[in-house]
């Protein structure tokens, strides 16, 4: 196992959630792995489904006239990492060689 690499279980762990919607009401989520995200999105839009860019909506002057004016049937897709919010990412403590300490005074 290399410096950088993960252990598989960390791969199998690895979670990303996929949405799938349109402004008529359909909605479906799906729990995949995340080294299939790229694939899957690929076929989405081979399939003509759009990508959800509705949260750059937010700043955009006139956000609702640009919604209402969209077909509602249109599918949209997005998808993010499953997070788990409990997990500590930083290390809580130094890796320091302990040779290299001092004895003290």
């Amino acid at each position: 196992m290399g410096l950088f690499s993960r252990r598989k279980s960390e791969e199998e762990d690895d979670r990303s959630l996929l949405e799938i919607s349109n402004d008529s009401g359909d909605h479906w989520v799906a729990d995949i792995p995340t080294k299939g995200v790229k694939e899957t999105e690929k076929a989405l839009r081979d399939a003509g489904v759009e990508r959800d860019d509705d949260e750059r909506l937010v700043n955009t002057y006139q956000a609702s006239r640009i919604v209402d004016s969209r077909d509602s049937n249109q599918h949209r897709y997005r998808s993010e990492r499953v997070v788990d919010e409990a997990e500590d990412l930083e290390d809580s403590y130094d890796r320091e060689d302990v040779s290299d300490l001092e004895d003290g005074p």
